[in-house]
Parts: structure tokens; sequence; C-alpha cells
């Protein structure tokens, strides 16, 4: 079916049809959403804690190490959400043709478009949700910040996951992927407020480092610590760039399908 009609059933298909995928290697897929975290708080935070100490934030000071945990959290969605629907995308659709497979069952290109979408979101929402739990048990974020969160990070997964497809859709080579991860992913890693304040930045750099995706997710994800005043225009940033995104990369996938 090459139209763009939509059931639950059949998104639902897709996703589930990753996830059993996913859960033959669980243990293996469960150690980076799990590890990175670990190694970015022990790394930086106890790192730099000792030479940073505290960090002034929505006027108060606070813990370095308070500072970076909600950073890691939007790091872990925007890495596993990404890559999934960047390379994971790319192979289904390109090497394995598992999109092609797909559509040969009765689903529709946006029910496949759909589903793959979700399991990037839902590989983004793994990520956080571990990363938010090594968090809570170190005691640099409460429970119910955690619960209370929980609808960041799965926008976050929703908008990264989404930018994932968009490259799997535009690039025509596995090589070509090293374009928007060395010139998007990893300025948002480390320019977006992550490791230190924005505002140390210089103003023009500050303000496009403002703009990126990243950096509105870690500003509402630090709401414990203080949300800016211009939180709202960032949230619907958020949601603005999620539908923007999901368009060009159903617009891209769509004519590789059907030309």
């Amino acid at each position: 079916m090459k139209g763009t009609s939509i059931t639950a059933w059949g998104v639902y298909s897709v996703w589930h049809r990753h996830a059993r995928v996913y859960q033959k290697t669980w243990l293996f897929n469960s150690l980076p959403p799990l590890s990175e975290p670990l190694i970015y708080l022990v790394a930086f935070g106890y790192g730099l804690t000792p030479l940073v100490g505290e960090v002034l934030y929505a006027g108060q000071t606070v813990s370095y190490l308070k500072f970076i945990a909600p950073a890691m959290i939007a790091i872990g969605v925007l890495s596993q959400s990404f890559f999934e629907g960047a390379y994971g995308s790319f192979i289904r659709l390109s090497f394995q043709k598992t999109w092609q497979a797909l559509l040969t069952a009765p689903l529709s290109f946006t029910e496949v478009f759909l589903g793959d979408w979700l399991w990037a979101s839902t590989k983004g929402m793994i990520a956080g949700i571990l990363t938010g739990i090594v968090a809570v048990l170190w005691g640099l974020y409460s429970g119910w910040h955690l619960l209370v969160s929980l609808p960041l990070i799965f926008l976050g997964s929703l908008l990264f996951g989404a930018m994932g497809l968009l490259t799997a859709g535009a690039v025509r080579t596995i090589d070509q992927m090293n374009a928007p991860v060395f010139l998007l992913i990893l300025p948002m890693f480390t320019l977006c407020g992550t490791y230190f304040p924005r505002n140390t930045l210089p103003p023009l750099l500050g303000k496009v480092a403002s703009v990126l995706p990243l950096s509105s997710l870690v500003d509402l994800l630090r709401w414990p610590l203080g949300l800016p005043n211009f939180w709202p225009i960032e949230l619907i940033w958020l949601l603005l760039l999620i539908g923007a995104f999901a368009v060009l990369a159903w617009r891209q996938i769509y004519p590789q399908l059907f030309q």
C-alpha cells in the first residue's frame, strides 16, 4: 500500500518488529545508554568538580555534578534516538531492505515511517530513563523530578529520532553520515550548555548554540534548578522542530521507495 492511511495496529506492528530484534541482543544494546552517562558523570563530575566546585545557574549556586546531571539525560536521549534513526534506519532502508519488505505486507508507507520513528524515539526514551535512574541513585535528581521530566524526555526522543530519519533519507552512503554527526551532533554535545553555562561563550556563539535543539532540552530538563524566563518559547521551539524534521524526513525517504 503506497497511501498515507494510518492504523494504530500498523504502526505498532512495525515498532514491535524492531523491538523483537532488539530483545535478542538486549544485554549488549543496554550497555551504551547505561555506561555512557556513567563515564561522563565520573569523568566530568569527579574530574572537574574539584576544579569548578559550584556553578551559578538561574541565579543560584549549584554543585557541578547537579548541573551536568540533567544534561547527561539529554545527551543520552540525543545519542540513542539520533543514531538509531540515522544509522539504524539507513541500514534497514538501504542494506537490509527492511522497509521494502514491510511494504509488501498490508502496511502503508506512513505506518512504516511512524513505526521506525517511534522505535528510534523508544531507544532515546530508554537511554534517558536509564540515565535518569543513575542520576536519582547518585542523589543528583529526585525520583519525582524524573517522573515529571518523562514528557520532556519523550519530546526530545521524538525530535532527535526525526533528525536521524532525515539524515537516513538524505545521505546516499554511510560515510556521508559524518557530515551531520561532526557538523551538528558533536557541536550540540559540547556547546549547548551541557558541561558549562552557555553564557560563558562569546555572545555570537552563545546565540547560535541557544538555537540548537539540545539547548532547549537541556534547559527544560534543568527545571528543578530553575527555568529561564523564555522557557515557553523553548518548548514551542521543540514542538515546531519535531514537526518540521518529521515532515522533511518523510519527504526524503518516500521517493526512494516509490520512484
